[in-house]
């Protein structure tokens, strides 16, 4: 029994139905590692390898560039934190309501395979199913502080997600794609082995070595920024400039 394989869906509802019932129920808490690496176009930018915790609206990140501590990131509800250590820069201040697809939205973007949020639950229950090869569709709409997102969800046969494209506000191109992998059991449940967002030129990709559970209050926040640092407001458009540098990813003046 253990080793039985999940049967195929036998509808688009059916497919819908499992999808929301592996990956919208509520993410407890949580730890994961993994490689980063970035791509522009056809060159590469590197890799990370990450640490991640997260906790209902908090999500810490440390990044290491082989044995040096490159990257702290922290994320509280709207307020964000980072410190690209090499540089000896951080950037600290409230995520704009007005980009994007608002703080919520990347909250969902850095962990992209939990899907239990009120506002983007709401939307795949109000979704249109269709079968296309290999799978089915989800079609919707979901909504930020920029206006209606339009986007398609696609999954496999057995209700497990393949590719969601989100597009920019009323419908005038891509904003974002998200691709998953092949989804495989860790100890802290089911996920995808990798996933990847594409931005423009840009492409992210995860690869996932581990996912456990932890309990909230072992969920611990990044150091603070050295006294000589200079610490950047996010509205500072060098700052901006410099996390995509260093990420690889965007470009000066693109909408993130």
């Amino acid at each position: 029994m253990g080793c039985a394989r999940v049967p195929p869906a036998a509808s688009g509802a059916d497919a819908r139905a499992r999808f929301l019932d592996t990956y919208a129920r509520g993410e407890p808490a949580s730890r994961g590692a993994g490689a980063l690496s970035a791509r522009r176009g056809t060159k590469r930018q590197g890799t990370l390898d990450l640490r991640w915790a997260s906790s209902a609206e908090s999500v810490v990140v440390v990044g290491f560039a082989g044995p040096v501590r490159a990257l702290d990131a922290t994320l509280l509800g709207e307020s964000v934190y980072v410190a690209l250590r090499p540089m000896d820069l951080g950037m600290a201040g409230l995520l704009p309501r007005n980009e994007g697809l608002g703080a919520r939205g990347l909250r969902f973007l850095t962990r992209p395979w939990d899907f239990s949020s009120a506002w983007i639950h709401g939307a795949l229950e109000r979704t249109s199913v269709e079968s296309v090869e290999k799978g089915y569709r989800l079609s919707g709409t979901i909504d930020s502080d920029r206006g209606t997102h339009p986007y398609s969800l696609d999954l496999d046969p057995k209700g497990d997600p393949k590719r969601l494209r989100i597009g920019r506000a009323g419908g005038e191109g891509t904003l974002i794609i998200v691709r998953y992998g092949p989804t495989r059991s860790y100890r802290g449940g089911r996920l995808p082995r990798w996933i990847e967002w594409e931005h423009g030129p840009s492409l992210l990709r995860l690869a996932v070595a581990e996912y456990a559970r932890t309990t909230p209050g072992r969920l611990r926040h990044s150091p603070a920024a050295d006294p000589e640092w200079e610490v950047m407001t996010l509205d500072d458009p060098r700052s901006r400039d410099l996390l995509r540098r260093f990420l690889g990813v965007g470009e000066t003046g693109v909408e993130p």
